[in-house]
């Protein structure tokens, strides 16, 4: 996993998503994540709005829990924070 200033480089390995899953859908995942990350300023806010956005790519594996996990790894080591996967369900109760 690489996170640079403003990017962020998962595969589908790491975003652990289906095999049939396009590259570009990848790409425009890790973007949205990034634009996420730079408009909030806290990790469960910030969590949430990933599990929303992920919600959109879901026909390609991305609200499963592996998928889950990768996002909050991206979050905590973007927030230096150390929330779980269900942080954001237990404020927000989706």
């Amino acid at each position: 996993m690489i996170i640079k200033q403003s990017k962020i480089e998962l595969n589908h390995k790491e975003w652990d998503c289906y095999s049939f899953t396009p590259n570009a859908i990848v790409e425009d995942v890790n973007k949205g994540v990034v634009d996420i990350l730079k408009s909030t300023h806290n990790p469960v806010l910030a969590q949430k709005r990933v599990y929303d956005f992920l919600e959109l790519y879901k026909f390609y594996g991305f609200r499963d829990s592996e998928c889950e996990n990768a996002a909050t790894e991206v979050i905590n080591k973007y927030y230096k924070s150390n929330i779980n996967r269900f942080q954001s369900y237990y404020k927000y109760g989706f």
